[in-house]
């Protein structure tokens, strides 16, 4: 009698001790993907993800791929600006984007990012512009700026048109 006591306690203090084991791995996770995360975005203004591979997306020597809607939408009661712009992993430059809106005829920052890497994504920036837009539609670009190996020396700026919600 005595020894099914001690096996009952014995099974109820394991299962105590496998609890307490899942809750630490499971906050040690945690806290190492947020560590990870504002380590490799250190600009709190935007949205940088990791992109998830499909396996085709190896690198084939030197080149550039970018993968991007041709609008944003900007929430102006918000100061959030939503777009969808990847730097897949077959490309092998970094680049940094600037969002640029043509406001009755003059161009107007709406955003800037830090260095975007391979195999990263944005999917939302902070306006920055102290300008008041007025809700309607835009024309407006992306500029990109590529950098070399080191991520330090522009080699390369490019601008592709966008439209520019405003809501």
């Amino acid at each position: 009698m005595n020894e099914k006591k001690n096996r009952k306690k014995n099974i109820i203090l394991a299962f105590i001790i496998a609890i307490l084991a899942t809750f630490s791995a499971a906050a040690a996770i945690y806290i190492y993907i947020n560590l990870r995360s504002k380590d490799e975005n250190p600009n709190p203004n935007v949205s940088v993800e990791k992109i998830e591979s499909d396996g085709k997306d190896e690198r084939n020597g030197e080149g550039v791929s970018l993968q991007y809607a041709g609008y944003v939408t900007l929430e102006s009661d918000q100061d959030l600006i939503t777009l969808n712009f990847a730097n897949p992993s077959r490309s092998t430059k970094s680049l940094s984007l600037e969002i640029v809106a043509n406001i009755d005829g003059s161009e107007v920052s709406l955003a800037k990012t830090d260095i975007i890497r391979p195999g990263n994504k944005i999917t939302s920036a902070k306006y920055t512009s102290d300008k008041e837009i007025t809700k309607g539609t835009y024309p407006g670009k992306f500029v990109v700026h590529f950098y070399g190996d080191e991520d330090k020396e522009e080699i390369v700026v490019t601008n592709i048109d966008i439209k520019v919600y405003v809501k």
